[in-house]
C-alpha cells in the first residue's frame, strides 16, 4: 500500500516492508560517519571558543549534531546496516592554547560547516529514490540545519561575523 497525503493506493495485505538498497546503506553510514566527525569538531571548537555566549551556541548546535546522528543510528539499526566506528565521547587533553584561534574563525569554519552539511543533505534527500521515511528524514535534516544556519547568521550579524560586502549602487 501506499499512501500519498490523504490518498491510499493498495491494499495492506499486499504491502511489502521497506527495505534499503545498497546505495541507500551506504549514505547512511557515509551520513553517521560524517555526523561523528562533526560532533568531534565542533567539541574542539567548544573547547578553543572565548565567548561565553558563543559557546552556549556551539553547544546548541552540538545538541542537534548529536539528535541527527542518534536518528541515523536509529535508522541503521531499523535496517541491520553496520554503524561505522565512533570517536570516544570525551578524552583527556591538554588545556588548549585559546590564543592560536577566536571566535571569528571558528564562526566562519562552523558557518561553512552548516552549509556543507545542508548540501549534503539535500543530495541524500534526492537521492534515496524507494525509501519514503529515509527520503523524509534527510529532508527533515536539511530543513533543521537551515533553521540552524538561518539562527548562526542572525548570531553573527549581531557580533559583526558576518562578511559586509560593498553597497552595489547602480548609475
Amino acid at each position: 500500500m501506499v499512501q500519498i497525503g490523504n490518498i491510499h493506493i493498495g491494499s495492506a495485505d499486499t504491502a511489502t516492508p521497506t527495505k534499503v538498497d545498497i546505495g541507500e546503506a551506504f549514505i547512511l553510514s557515509q551520513h553517521l560517519y560524517y555526523r561523528y566527525f562533526c560532533i568531534e569538531q565542533t567539541i574542539q571548537y567548544y573547547n578553543y571558543a572565548h565567548d561565553v555566549d558563543f559557546k552556549q551556541v556551539i553547544k546548541m548546535g552540538l545538541s542537534y549534531l548529536e539528535k541527527e546522528a542518534a536518528a541515523t543510528e536509529k535508522q541503521m539499526e531499523k535496517y541491520n546496516v553496520p554503524q561505522p566506528s565512533r570517536s570516544p565521547k570525551s578524552v583527556k587533553s591538554a588545556t588548549p592554547n585559546t590564543t592560536l584561534i577566536n571566535d571569528h574563525f571558528i564562526f566562519n569554519q562552523i558557518r561553512n560547516g552548516c552549509a556543507a552539511a545542508a548540501e549534503k543533505n539535500l543530495r541524500n534527500a534526492i537521492t534515496i529514490l524507494s525509501n519514503d521515511s529515509l527520503r523524509e528524514m534527510f529532508t527533515a535534516f536539511l530543513n533543521n540545519e537551515m533553521d540552524l544556519m538561518y539562527n548562526l547568521y542572525k548570531y553573527g550579524k549581531l557580533k559583526g561575523w558576518m562578511l559586509v560586502y560593498p553597497e552595489f549602487k547602480p548609475e
